[in-house]
């Protein structure tokens, strides 16, 4: 029952977080990792994938590899992206941020 309110809380707050990225005209995903135990290898793994694809939704779309300027903006999202969940992950990883349990993934300034 407590996954499942944990759960429902960060479907909440990814709609609501969207929509306010949407506002900003940047996206927000938020990953909740609550239901997975980040003491194990497993956990973080698929904490990490699911980073991952966030950084992919916060991106996407990917542009045409022959138009180098936007190939050029696509990637600095990624890497600024995943710079800022990386961060996030090392706080949650040291039990800085457990409570939270979700990462905020949007891309950086561009």
């Amino acid at each position: 029952m407590k996954t499942i309110l944990a759960v429902s809380a960060a479907i909440m707050i990814a709609s609501v977080a969207g929509h306010a990225g949407a506002q900003d005209g940047q996206r927000t995903v938020l990953v909740s990792y609550a239901d997975l135990d980040l003491r194990q290898d497993a956990g973080r793994r698929a904490l990490e994938r699911r980073v991952g694809n966030a950084v992919d939704t916060v991106c996407s779309p990917a542009p045409s590899a022959v138009d180098l300027t936007q190939m050029h903006d696509f990637q600095k999202c990624r890497s600024q992206a995943m710079v800022g969940a990386q961060q996030q992950l090392a706080q949650v990883y040291d039990g800085r941020a457990l409570a939270q349990a979700t990462i905020m993934v949007r891309p950086g300034a561009r």
